[in-house]
Formats: structure tokens, C-alpha cells, sequence
């Protein structure tokens, strides 16, 4: 019997102190919420006092919950300056920012864009304008040569012609939105962009490409030798080629294929310097021409040169005609 009452009044003792501790818990835990809240409050008065408003509106509207004891560990991560890592100073600032983009917003949607000339958009575009200046390229000699314009391939020919040249045009607006890196750094400013264009090589050569010595047609009829100011814009394609060695998967093929089409131009060319020189009376006769030239169609008078000419410089053209 004595025993057991030594066991109960030990479990008396230990419930006891038990309760005790979780009493000065609670207590303790209340003393640091009711510390926490005067700080804020404390704060609060700060901020109005200098003049500010709190970075959040939610600060003052809501309302005070004494429901259940915060823990210690519990408080305003915004309102420690180590949280964003600034001052009440720099809250300003930024509080400031944030109301000029809101007004801006309200005001209405003021927005610009820029190219980055290392982007795929210029790539692109400078493969359009490449497509036009290639148009050129092989065309203008062809019609000075075989087929000048008339009456039934006007509208053809003058649609091509004109297309060509509003992407010229573009390519002017396109390059005053163009960014350019000046120490290391993408300008993205209008102005800047505008004066570096303009003070540049490369505006004056895009405004001689669209000179209108077209409007010479009306004196003089129609001569397509007039629109070979348009060949300048080769710039255009050299740069497209040469990004498109740098960045293609497949080098010694577009290596390859560059050089085919160059040797294609060049025999184009002369053959339409061939047939110029045919139609001039050649040097004093015809006898070192092909025959059967004036009864042949457009076609086969530019492939007879065309062939002719591929001969003569693959030097075949001269060792058949020792032959013969």
C-alpha cells in the first residue's frame, strides 16, 4: 500500500510539472506574437511618418485575427530588408517603376521592335532579297540580249521586275530597324539605328540599286541594260552565302553547289555576250557563228550560245574548230 501511493504521488508530480512547461510555452509563444505584432506596428508608423506607402496595400487592410499564437519563426518576410535586398529607399524606386509602367499601360501600348542582326529573321530576309538580286542577276542581260520586253510579255516582265524592286525598297526599311553592336553592345535605339544606317556605305548603295533610269523607257523604248544598277545589291547575296557556309551542316556540299552555280552564271553571261556580239554583225562577219540562227526561235538561239560558249571556254570549242 505505501508503494503505491509513493507511485501515484510521483505521477501526480510529473503531471504537474508537465502542465507547468506547456504553460510557460504558450506563454512564452504569446510574449513573441504580441513583440512581433508591435514591431509591425512600429513599422507601420515609420513608413508613414517619412511619407511612403508600404510595397503591399494588403498591410492595412487587413484586419487584426488574434486566433492562435504564431510561432516564433513566423514573420513578415517582406517587410526584412534581406529578403529583396533593399532599403525602404529602393522600395521607392521601385515602387516608382511600377507606377510609370502602369501608366504607360493606361495611357495606351507603346512598343517598337528591333532585329538582332545575328537572328533568324535577318537570315530569312536576306534570302528573300538574295531570290530578287539572283532574279537580276540572270535576267537583265538575258532580255538585253535575246528577248527584250514588248507588247505581249509587258505585264509578265514588268510585275517581276517591279516585285524585285519593292523588296529592294523593304530591305531599305528593314535594315532602319536593324540593331548593331557598338562595344560589345546591341543598340536597340531608334535614332541610333537611323543615323548609323544612313551614315553608312551600304545606304547609298541600296538607294543607287533603286535608281529610276526605268522612266527612260519612255525616250528611249525599252532596254533592260538600264536596270543594272541593280547588280550592286550583290553585297546582299555575298553575305547570305557566306553565313550560309558558317552555320549549314553540310559545308563541302554548299561548297559544291556555290560552285556550280557560279560556273552557270558565268557561262550564262557569256553567251549573252556571245549573241550581242552575233547580232552587232560579230567581227566584221559571221562565218566563226553558228548557223541557222535567223530562222531559230528565243530558246535555241540562248542554248546554241549557251553551248557555244561553254566550248569555247572549256577550250573543246577551240580544238574542234582546229579539227575542222
Amino acid at each position: 500500500m505505501m508503494t503505491c501511493r509513493l507511485g501515484s504521488r510521483r505521477l501526480g508530480g510529473s503531471r504537474g510539472s508537465l502542465q507547468a512547461g506547456t504553460a510557460c510555452s504558450a506563454a512564452s509563444e504569446l510574449d513573441l506574437s504580441s513583440r512581433s505584432r508591435r514591431s509591425h506596428k512600429a513599422r507601420l508608423k515609420l513608413l508613414g511618418a517619412s511619407g511612403e506607402a508600404p510595397l503591399l496595400s494588403g498591410w492595412r487592410s487587413t484586419p487584426h485575427t488574434p486566433a492562435t499564437p504564431a510561432p516564433h519563426h513566423s514573420h513578415n518576410h517582406l517587410a526584412t530588408p534581406h529578403c529583396n535586398g533593399t532599403d525602404s529607399g529602393s522600395r521607392g524606386g521601385l515602387r516608382r517603376r511600377s507606377t510609370y509602367t502602369s501608366g504607360r499601360l493606361r495611357s495606351g501600348s507603346h512598343w517598337s521592335f528591333v532585329f538582332d542582326p545575328a537572328g533568324r529573321l535577318c537570315y530569312y530576309w536576306s534570302m528573300v532579297v538574295s531570290l530578287a538580286f539572283l532574279y537580276n542577276l540572270w535576267v537583265i542581260v538575258y532580255r538585253f540580249a535575246f528577248q527584250e520586253i514588248n507588247g505581249e510579255t509587258l505585264i509578265v516582265w514588268f510585275c517581276l521586275d517591279y516585285f524585285s524592286d519593292f523588296l529592294y525598297l523593304a530591305d531599305i526599311l528593314f535594315h532602319f530597324r536593324t540593331g548593331y553592336l557598338e562595344d560589345g553592345v546591341l543598340q536597340t535605339d531608334a535614332g541610333k539605328l537611323r543615323a548609323h544606317y544612313m551614315n553608312s556605305t551600304t545606304f547609298y548603295i541600296d538607294c543607287l540599286c533603286l535608281l529610276p533610269l526605268d522612266f527612260l523607257y519612255l525616250s528611249i523604248g525599252f532596254n533592260s541594260i538600264l536596270r543594272s544598277f541593280r547588280l550592286v545589291k550583290i553585297y546582299r547575296f555575298w553575305a547570305f552565302m557566306d553565313r550560309t557556309e558558317r552555320h549549314t551542316n553540310y559545308p563541302n556540299l554548299f561548297r559544291s553547289t556555290s560552285l556550280i552555280h557560279y560556273l552557270l552564271v558565268i557561262f550564262h553571261w557569256n553567251g549573252c555576250l556571245y549573241h550581242i556580239i552575233y547580232k552587232n554583225n560579230g567581227f566584221g562577219s559571221k562565218n566563226w557563228v553558228y548557223h541557222d540562227t535567223e530562222t531559230a526561235d528565243v530558246v535555241k538561239q540562248y542554248l546554241q550560245s549557251y553551248y557555244w560558249c561553254t566550248l569555247a571556254l572549256t577550250t573543246i570549242g577551240k580544238f574542234s574548230s582546229a579539227i575542222l
